[in-house]
């Protein structure tokens, strides 16, 4: 058979399961989705459905009007500039395939959402990323991004290869630490890449847990090379309705449409999407209670100090600011709203996956993740009830 070459030689590398192995008596802190479920005025729609709905293809314009509406404060947003999917990767899968493939390079960020550069890899397009520094603790700096791939004598700086970019592939907020880049970098980002003919995906599947402002969404009227992906999986709990969407200029949207199948996301998973993007003050619940759990974390690691103002107006005063790492435990640059963040251990030879494990937490392997090793795990925070039992992992870990 007249195999794909990609598919016959690479392997694919994934965290997504459709199989779980929970330690006994433990908690899940793996697998992205909220653990506060979804509005609960969803379950209302589920009760009130018709159920003769699910016998004809999925034509509701629910989800499109809600959508529609959900950005109204920020942008106008038309059907047109919709696309619904079957959850964000289907989105993301599709936006590759609209392009031509031969010699395609995209520009990433390491460590960054495996499944994305994976079927990069596996359609022909070359992935190369721009690796964040373990350093400057996994934080992302888009000047330096900029500078080292658009500034000609950079390049020479730093013993590259001058690539031709056809994409920039930028998860914001980041999966796996869990950081945001502020929406005028961003939009920097774009305008560059738009003089050299660059379209720009913006996966946006944890934008929830960062202020709707930030969205690259209201960018998307001023830049026809701009593609936001959205999902309704993460923060409004949705993930077994597989429900997403992308954002774009018409014209982009039109040419995604000539590939997918038209019936994508059921009507089922149509109405309760709708439901579920009226109720933002779900999301503004569940972002107080990761804020409150990353602050207690950051005392764990890092505690808080009384140190001396030595200069200044206020000399001689005191203040309270984060101390030096108090264990071997350190978390990278992140969003305290976020559910995500990124654990990594002084140890490079630990397996941070297996210790959680043994301690009855389930987290993902740093290893699954490009430019990470398994010194390092992506933790996803549970409900507050359950945090004490992460908490005691972690603290008992950062002393190994």
């Amino acid at each position: 058979m007249k195999i794909r070459k990609q598919l016959l030689e690479q392997e694919k590398i994934s965290y997504a399961m459709d199989h779980i192995e929970m330690p006994e008596g433990g908690i899940d802190c793996s697998e992205g989705c909220n653990p506060y479920g979804f509005p609960h005025e969803c379950v209302k729609v589920l009760k009130d459905f018709e159920p003769s709905h699910m016998g004809a293809y999925p034509h509701s314009d629910a989800l499109y009007n809600a959508i529609c509406e959900f950005w109204q404060p920020q942008i106008e947003v038309e059907r047109e500039n919709i696309l619904l999917t079957d959850g964000s990767i289907s989105a993301l899968y599709i936006i590759n395939n609209i392009f031509d493939t031969h010699n395609a390079v995209v520009l990433g960020v390491s460590p960054q959402f495996t499944d994305y550069y994976m079927h990069a890899e596996m359609i022909g397009i070359d992935y190369a990323p721009y690796q964040l520094s373990r350093d400057e603790n996994y934080k992302f700096d888009s000047y330096e991004f900029l500078a080292m791939h658009f500034v000609a004598d950079k390049f020479a700086e730093a013993s590259l290869p001058a690539k031709d970019y056809n994409f920039i592939y930028i998860d914001n907020p980041n999966n796996p630490t869990g950081q945001s880049v502020d929406i005028a970098e961003i939009e920097e980002i774009v305008r560059k890449a738009r003089k050299k003919d660059i379209t720009v995906i913006i996966d946006e599947v944890y934008g929830d847990f960062m202020p709707k402002e930030n969205s690259a969404v209201q960018l998307f009227a001023k830049y026809p090379n701009l593609v936001v992906v959205r999902t309704l999986s993460k923060g409004y709990g949705l993930a077994g309705m597989r429900v997403g969407y992308i954002i774009a200029h018409k014209e982009l949207i039109g040419y995604m449409k000539k590939m997918v199948n038209p019936y994508m996301v059921g009507e089922l998973s149509r109405e309760v999407a709708a439901e579920a993007l009226k109720h933002e003050e779900f999301i503004e619940a569940c972002k107080k209670d990761f804020s409150e759990m990353k602050a207690e974390i950051r005392e764990v690691l890092n505690p808080t100090i009384t140190k001396k103002i030595k200069n200044g107006p206020d000399a001689g005063k005191t203040k309270k600011v984060r101390g030096p790492a108090s264990g071997r435990l350190h978390m990278a640059e992140t969003l305290d709203t976020n559910s995500l963040f990124l654990l990594y251990h002084d140890d490079e030879g630990i397996n941070l996956k297996d210790e959680f494990y043994k301690r009855g937490v389930l987290v993902i392997d740093g290893y699954d993740f490009k430019g990470l090793t398994s010194a390092a795990a992506r933790v996803r925070l549970p409900k507050k009830e359950d945090f004490p039992k992460l908490l005691d992992a972690i603290r008992d870990i950062n002393a190994l």
